[in-house]
């Protein structure tokens, strides 16, 4: 009898040790899927942030990135000034009123993901040194300019941007001529 109890005792313990074993195993691989699903959120969190600028391929949309994020330099956007940036982009792009106010919606929504496009600016350019003509360059430049001078007398960090703009786009010296 005294054996038979020693048997099921142990019995008993070898099972609950297998299972202690096994549910720790299994909370070892519930860390392991938490940790690998963190980083595959954390890639695809990179991907959307990174999508907005890697896939700029039109000018307009690079100009208008850069007139919003010249305009929120000092603040929230004006009225006055997403106005005139609406008038340039129906003007400068031949843009109907819908999409100017897309170009622009585009833009809040580039500076929203990339905090300062003046970070990006080799990647914003690309599409503008592709598809443009010095004459259409400086037109940007302008545009830029005029955005800049809707609340007043531009301020450094306005000036700034329009200056490295101007030297990603090898424009200094056109405008030196």
């Amino acid at each position: 009898m005294g054996l038979l109890l020693l048997i099921l005792g142990g019995l008993a313990t070898a099972i609950f040790v297998a299972s202690r074993v096994i549910g720790a195993a299994r909370d070892g691989q519930d860390a392991i899927d938490d940790v690998k699903g963190a980083v595959r959120r954390g890639k695809w969190s990179r991907q959307i942030d990174q999508r907005v600028i890697e896939n700029v391929n039109d000018p307009r949309d690079s100009a208008a990135i850069l007139m919003v994020q010249i305009a929120s330099y000092e603040g929230e956007i004006t009225t006055g000034q997403k106005q005139k940036m609406i008038e340039l982009m129906t003007e400068g792009f031949g843009a109907t009123p819908d999409e100017a106010e897309g170009l622009y919606s585009f833009g809040r929504m580039a500076i929203g993901q990339i905090n300062d496009a003046a970070n990006s600016l080799g990647k914003l350019m690309r599409p503008v040194k592709d598809a443009l003509t010095l004459q259409e360059m400086k037109d940007m430049i302008r545009m830029l300019e005029e955005v800049a001078e809707v609340e007043g007398k531009p301020s450094e960090r306005q000036r700034d941007l329009i200056v490295q703009v101007r030297r990603a786009l090898s424009l200094d010296r056109a405008y030196q001529a």
